[in-house]
Parts: C-alpha cells; structure tokens; sequence
C-alpha cells in the first residue's frame, strides 16, 4: 500500500487499535468508524481483514487511489449504516446482491467510481432506512425501477452522469422526505416528482410544457431544466409569497412568449437564467423588485425595449448578461447603483448614446462587454477607477477621441480566476471575418457545449477559455496608444484594430509577457514594431495596412540619414585671434595624445584576445571534427569563444563555449542523450563535479533568434515542481545554446519511448490555463491526457488537416460522444484481435477511458497525478 502522507504510521500492532489514526472506537474499545478519506493511499483492497468487526457503523475510503473490486462489499460487517466510498477507485458490476446483507444502510455514497450494470430494483434489503443513495459519475444505464418508491425515508438520490434512459418513474411522488433529485447529464424523459428542494434534471430529454405543478412545491429552492427541450410560455404564478425558490435556470431550451410579470413574487431568487431561449418583448420592471437577485442571464433571446430604470434597486446583483437580443436606448444611471455589479454584458443589441462616466464608480466590475451597439462619444476616462477590471469590450461602436491614459492604471491586474469564481465562463472566440471583435465571454453553465455548433451567429466560433482582454477595435478612434498600456501586466488580448490611431507602438508593450493576440491593424502607426518581447513573434496580419510601421515581422525599418550643413564662417576665419588658434592646438594635441594611448590600450586587448583564439581555435578544431555528434555554424560570430553564459533565478558559475566543450568532451556522440524537434541535447559535467543537460537550438535564421528569445524570457521566470529549470544560455555567433538542470532520470519522453514534441504546443495546455496563467498539478493531469491520446491515436495535438479548428482532445471527445470511440484509437491497435489479445483491446478501452478523465474541461473532474499512476498500473 503506497502512503504518501503516512497515515498508517500510527498503526502498530502493539497499540490498541482505538489510537490507529481514523479509528474510532465505543468507550469499550470496540471499532465503530474507520476514516481515511483524501489520504491519497494507492493500492488494493480487500475487506476481508474488516468482516470481523461487528460494531463497525461508518466507513469512509472517499478520495482515494484505490482498487476495490465491487465483489469485496459482501465482506463487510453486516452492521454497517454508512458505506462512503465515492472516487475510491471501486471496479465492477452493481446488482441486486451487491448491498443486500446491510439491514442498517442509512448513506449509500458510490459516486465517482466505474460501476457498471443496470440499476437494480432492491439494492438493499431495508430500502426503509436508506436516507442518501448517491450512485452519480458511474457507467449505470437502463431505467429508473419503479421499486425506488419502496425507499420511503429517502431524502437525497443522485443519479446523475450516468446512461439512464427512459421516464422518470411517477412512484417517486411518494417519496415524501425527499429533498433532493439530481438526474442531470442522463437521456431521461417524462414527469417531474414533487415535493422536493432541490430538482435538478439538466442536460436530459424532457420535453413538453413548462411545467407549472412546480408552484406547489412550496420547500423547493433550486429548479435546473437547463438543456432539455421544454417548449411553450413561462407560466404565470409558478411563485407564491411562500415561495423558497432561490435559483430558476431554464436556459437552452425551446420557451417562448414573454417572461411574465409575476416572477417578482420569486422574493428569494438569487439566480434567473433564461438564455438559449425564444423570449420575446420586453423585460418586467417588476424584476427590479427581487431584492435578492445576484444573476439575471438572458443572453440570446429576441427581447427588445430598455433595461428597466428599476434594475437600480438591485443592490445585489453581481451579473447582468444580456448580450445577442435587440434590446435599445440608453444604459439607464440608476443601474450604476448596483455597486457589486461583476461582469455586465450587453454586446450585440442596439443601444446608443454616450457610456455612462459613473461606471467609474463600479469598484468590483471585473468584465464589461458593450461590443457591437451604436454607443457614441468618448471612452470616459473614469474607467481608471475600475480597480477590478480585467476584460474591456468597446470594438464596433461609434466611439470617438482619443484613448483615456487612465484605463492603464488598473486593467488586467488580476488574473479572471477568483474574480468570476462562481460563473461557468465560456469563451466564444471568432474565427474568420464572420464577427467584428476577438469574441466575448458567456455564461454557459448547464448548457451543452456542442449547442454553440447549432447557433447561426455563433457556429463558426470556438469553445475555449479566457483571460484579460482589452478590445476597442472598430470604432473612430484617434491619438496615440498610452504608454500606460505597456503596465497591464496580466493583458492577454489587446485589439484596437481599425480606428485611426497614430503614433508608435509603445516601447513598454515589451512587457506584456502574457500577451498572446494583439491586433493593430489599420490604423496610422508609424516607427518600428519594439524587438523584445512578444510583439516580433506575432503574425504580419495582426500590424498590416499601417503605412508607417516597419520592423519584425513586417519589412525592416530604412535608415534615412540626414547630412548636416557646413557651419561655414563669415569669410573672416584667416583672422582669428591667436588666442583661439592657440586653445584649438591644445585640445587638438590632446586629442592625438587620448587616441594614441586608446590605441596601445586596444592593441594589449587584441593580444591578448589573438593568443586565447588560438588557443581556443585547437578546440574548435577538435569539435569540428568526426567525433562531435553534431555540426556548428560559428564562424561569421565576431566575439571571442569566451562568451559568457548568462544566468537567471539560480546562480550558475560564469561558463564559456570553451567549457562547456570540454564538459561535454567536445560535443561528442557518448554526450548526446536526445533529439527533439527544436534540437540536440547534450548532458555535461562540469569541473565541480555537477551534470547539467545543454540544448542546442536548431538555427532558424531570424525565426530562430525570436524562439530563442521568447524561450528565455518565458522559462526563465517559471518556477514549477514538474518542469526542469532553465540555469542559463550561451549565444555564440549563430548557435543558441540553453542550460537546463540535468534529469537523473531521463525525461518522459524516454519513459514512453517516443519522440519528442516542442514544449508550449497549444495542444497540450489545458483550458484553465488561460484564465490565469498559472501552471497546476490537475493541468500537468491534461497535459498527460494529451499524450495519452498520442499514443492511442498516433495523431498529432493539433492538426488541421485531421481535426478542423480542433484539436485532438476536442476530436476524441467528440468521437465519443457519437458513440465512435474505435475511430480514436489507432487501427493497428484494433486489427484482427485473436482470442489472446482480446483482453487487450479491452485494456486499450479502459485506457482510453482514463485519458479522456485526464483531459476534462473541469480541472475538479480530473484525477490526480497519484489516481492516474493507479487507474494505470
């Protein structure tokens, strides 16, 4: 048994079991509870060793690495009245005998594990004193029995992420203590029960009418219809004053009609959720009168008319997603009252007149997208005190003047992780000239990420995610970009394209580090695009139709000299005074002295430089010949060999090219440990005894330089527990040398056998990443995934040709989902099974299974690096 965290130090076999950490025991010393849920123990199990132990009420082997055949529950006490063992890594098929010996079951949590099988009519012998059945992220499928009526004190059953199909049987009307149904992400259909809390039935096949019975369920809090195909109006009176319902999400469905007026007497509604629908008219201005209301999404329905002057009385509300209606007029003041106000979309309606200087006032707004709307007037400069704010959309208005210096003080701060930290954010980033503008943010919790494919205006856009944007493109804008930009040190996305801009490129945009789309394209810029940083590694299109702007990655910059005039006398020179021609002879004779002892100055320095040439020349001529494991270009470098290796958080001992030719015995074939696809790799070993691995780029002409210098300014500020630290670099004529700590180990390329890839491929980083720019143990988990799939696949992480605007891991799902899931892997691996190998297929499916947990949208999903090791062994 693996034990990282040493939770069996404790257990002794000298020492009363009662003192064994997660035990407890009854004041007799008999066990009741063993309890070692998140100790990341690995390892099987078998409750053998546990039959004996007749008091024992509780056990708890929750988040674990474990592997628990399902068969082993029949060894547990039969006195057990909580079985906890949700992703514990519990392997097989449930049936009508797996829990029938418990009499006592009180909390059945399976959850999270890879049961499998139908779900059985009697589960347990005394279904009476089961109050939690928790069984959701299993692979169960067929029908909900009719039986489940028989579990009469049930107050939690979660069924859901499972295959069930079928209707929702109508014997669960009975189940009076029952406050909680989950059967979201299953392909159900049929009635809805009553009486409950919390009704959560997402992502499924209910169709038909709103249903209005739910204005009888007088203790329910949470209605998720979300992604179904419910059709027909909002029906009046679905609240009463005694009304509990805290949250009411409906979107992605088929409603229609107008929202009605008397969902002001909703009073506890904290969050209203109406978009992907076919509403119509205008927005009540009995909305403003939920004190309560945190969230109002409305997003892409045909509502028109204004936002309610009445919204202001909202003082709760945090966000306000309206975009994709046709919705007018002014942005009422009084909405700028909602002091916590978070994230206000209104992008793609028909709004006008000039945008509200007291958003300066909103301390919390972290994104405002009001892209695509005929606002006109300046950008108000108090979005300077917008301390919080992290994604600004203006593009596609018809603002004017220049752009406030202001905005620079505090956009981007902070990363958009924590900020949003409740919101499914999606991102739906435009491909093509179809849209204006880089895309906008949504909020997509419940709804099916494959129903942007089915949206007109949104189908040729890509499901992502996000981090800090500032966009004003398409608008008249005027002046020059402040310099202020240049501190906006989390900015992502800058897009000022298409205004009348002038002036240069700031030099402090080198310090945009994240920056990884900036769009400037016709404006007026003129000078030369800066050379450090990112700005040189982006494409052509993105400074294009600039007639003044020159420099990498556009045609260079000219030099224009400019001869200076003769500063010609007055025709009197031949009588100066002989004081002046005295003063000239001095500073000239010193001159001549200053630039003759210059000169013996640089003649010692050439000696001296010539005699370490030639001795550093024999080596040379030694790396040049047949023994070294590769060829070097160094010859047109116009500085000595002793060029310094420049170093980074770690101190490394100033190394020269001559060293490290000694340390790896001339760059000799014994020296060389890889080749990837950026280049060699060397291991040295230095006089202090120390081994280190030096990387030799691949010389790519300026394309080269650029990688070169984006690579050392990235990793070397990276500081991450699975990454090799970059030491330092050495730049010699035209080779690019990196120096990384050496692996001990080799690298996981050799582990796997295979080639490897360039670090920084997109198709490798997980989704998360791009909210905060923050390397995490579950995203190493994705990245992993990603190799896995390579494997399985022998495809590529991006390929247009095979996967379109996706990439593998979008593909593979995709595949899936469709029910192909032998298209994904390689057909060499599937070709002609005989009887043998049959039982390797199936572990080729199951590995597949485990890949694609790896590589889920949802880092919370993913297992831990410890759980795949086990999932895999």
């Amino acid at each position: 048994m693996f034990d990282p965290n040493d939770v069996f130090s404790t257990w002794q076999p000298n020492k009363t079991p009662c003192k064994w950490y997660g035990v407890t025991c009854t004041d007799q010393g008999r066990v009741t509870g063993l309890d070692l849920s998140e100790s990341f123990l690995k390892g099987s199990v078998s409750f053998s060793s546990l039959s004996s132990l007749d008091m024992l009420t509780i056990l708890n082997l929750s988040e674990n690495s474990l592997f628990i055949n399902s068969t082993s529950l029949f060894q547990l006490p039969s006195g057990l009245e909580q079985i906890i063992l949700s992703s514990s890594g519990l392997v097989g098929s449930i049936n009508e005998k797996s829990l029938v010996k418990f009499k006592n079951l009180v909390v059945i949590n399976l959850s999270n594990n890879k049961l499998s099988g139908l779900l059985p009519e009697t589960l347990v012998s005394n279904p009476d004193s089961v109050q939690v059945l928790d069984l959701s992220s299993n692979n169960i499928f067929g029908t909900i029995p009719d039986m489940i009526s028989n579990y009469t004190n049930l107050k939690t059953l979660n069924l859901s992420f499972n295959s069930l199909t079928g209707n929702i049987p109508k014997s669960l009307g009975t189940l009076k203590s029952l406050q909680v149904l989950a059967l979201s992400h299953n392909l159900l259909s049929g009635w809805i029960p009553e009486e409950l809390e919390r009704l959560i039935l997402s992502s499924n096949k209910i169709s038909g009418p709103f249903p209005a019975s739910i204005s009888l369920f007088k203790n329910l809090k949470v209605v998720d219809f979300s992604s179904n195909m419910l059709s027909g109006t909002i029906p009046s009176g679905i609240c009463s004053k005694s009304s509990s319902l805290e949250e009411l999400r409906i979107p992605d469905n088929l409603i229609s009609g107008h929202i009605p007026d008397d969902l002001s007497q909703c009073w506890k509604l904290k969050s209203l959720d109406l978009s992907l629908n076919y509403l119509t008219g205008t927005i009540p201005s009995s909305i403003g009168s939920l004190a309560n209301l945190e969230q109002f999404f409305a997003w892409y329905n045909g509502l028109e008319g204004n936002i309610p002057v009445e919204f202001g009385k909202l003082k709760n509300l945090k966000d306000l997603i309206l975009n994709n209606n046709h919705l007018s007029g002014e942005i009422p003041l009084e909405l700028l009252n909602c002091s916590n106000l978070e994230w206000m979309s209104l992008t793609s309606n028909s709004f006008s007149g000039e945008i509200p200087p007291e958003f300066g006032m909103l301390s919390r707004l972290a994104v405002l997208q009001l892209a695509n709307n005929s606002f006109t007037g300046k950008i108000p400069m108090e979005f300077g005190n917008c301390s919080s704010l992290v994604w600004l959309d203006l593009n596609s208005n018809k603002l004017t003047g220049e752009i406030p210096a202001r905005i620079g003080r505090h956009h981007g701060a902070q990363p958009l992780i924590g900020i949003l930290s409740g919101n499914t954010i999606a991102f739906v980033r435009n491909i093509g000239n179809s849209c204006k503008g880089i895309g906008g943010l949504l909020e997509f919790a419940g709804i099916r990420p494959e129903r942007l494919l089915q949206v007109p205006t949104l189908r040729t856009c890509d499901f992502t995610r996000m981090y800090s944007v500032l966009v004003l493109s398409h608008n008249q804008l005027s002046g020059e970009i402040p310099d202020t930009f240049g501190h906006l040190k989390n900015m992502g996305v800058f897009d000022a394209s298409h205004n009348r801009l002038q002036g240069p490129i700031p030099e402090s945009f080198t310090n945009l580090t994240f920056l990884v789309q900036i769009d400037l394209s016709n404006n007026e810029l003129t000078g030369q695009i800066p050379t450090r940083g990112q700005l040189s590694t982006l494409p052509e299109s993105q400074y294009a139709n600039n007639t003044g702007l020159c420099g990498v990655p556009l045609p260079e910059c000219r030099t224009i000299s400019n001869p200076t005039a003769d500063a010609g006398g007055d025709g009197g020179g031949s009588r100066r005074s002989s004081t002046k021609n005295w003063a000239n002879n001095v500073i000239v004779g010193i001159l001549i002295l200053v630039a003759i002892v210059c000169l013996l100055v640089v003649w010692a320095i050439a000696m001296r430089v010539k005699q370490k040439v030639v001795e550093e020349q024999k080596l040379l001529e030694r790396l040049q010949a047949s023994r070294s494991a590769t060829t070097w270009k160094i010859e047109k470098e116009k500085e000595p060999l002793s060029i310094n290796v420049a170093t980074f958080q770690r101190q490394l001992r100033k190394l020269k090219f001559s060293q490290l030719i000694e340390a790896t015995n001339g760059f000799s074939s014994e020296s060389l440990i890889g080749c990837g696809g950026f280049g060699e790799v060397f291991r040295a070993k230095l006089k202090d005894g120390s081994s280190v691995a030096i990387k030799k780029l691949v010389r790519l002409s300026n394309q080269g330089d650029r990688e070169f210098m984006a690579e050392m300014e990235t990793l070397g500020k990276i500081n991450h527990k699975n990454l090799v630290p970059l030491l330092g670099y050495c730049k010699i004529g035209e080779e690019r040398l990196l120096v990384y700590e050496f692996m001990e180990f080799g690298s996981l390329d050799e582990m796997l056998h295979r080639k490897p890839m360039k670090a920084g491929t997109p198709g490798y980083v997980p989704p998360e990443y791009y909210q905060s720019f923050r390397c995490t143990a579950k995203g190493d988990v994705y990245s992993l995934g990603v190799v896995f799939l390579e494997l399985l696949s022998r495809k590529r992480p991006t390929d247009k040709d095979d996967f379109g605007d996706t990439n593998l891991v979008g593909w593979a799902k995709m595949k899936v989902r469709e029910g192909k899931a032998r298209e994904v892997i390689d057909p060499e691996l599937l070709s002609n099974p005989d009887e043998q190998e049959r039982e390797d297929v199936k572990e080729i499916a199951r590995f597949l299974e485990i890949t694609l947990q790896c590589v889920d949208d949802f880092p919370s999903r993913r297992p831990n690096m410890l759980q795949v090791v086990t999932l895999t062994t």
